[in-house]
Parts: structure tokens; C-alpha cells; sequence
């Protein structure tokens, strides 16, 4: 899937993750909503910009 705000051609799953990308992630502002556990099993993150895909978006 295409990023929506920045066009980057994949979002990436936890498992696709690095270490460093994985610290990033854990300091997004989806943090204070959903458990780690939950964002590690149905979100994705854009590398580039950062941009969270949660489970309940539509778009993508």
C-alpha cells in the first residue's frame, strides 16, 4: 500500500521494521491511543513521513 500523505510506494508492518524504526514508532502520537501490542499487530508506518495506518482507516 501507497503511503497517503507522502506517496512512498510501501508501508511497512512491525516484523518489517528495524530496531531504530521500531523506537521511532513507539514515541508516535498513536501511542497515547491504542497499546503497543495492538499497533504491532494491525498498524503500518511510512518511513518517510511517519504517517501511522491504523487498522480502522478507510483510505489505502
Amino acid at each position: 500500500m501507497k503511503c497517503p500523505r507522502c506517496e512512498k510506494p510501501r508501508m511497512k508492518t512491525w516484523s518489517e521494521l528495524n530496531d531504530e524504526e521500531r523506537e521511532v514508532v513507539k514515541r508516535l502520537p498513536a501511542s497515547a491511543e491504542y497499546t503497543l501490542e495492538e499497533r504491532q499487530a494491525t498498524h503500518q508506518w511510512c518511513t518517510r513521513c511517519w504517517y501511522e495506518k491504523r487498522a480502522t482507516d478507510v483510505h489505502g
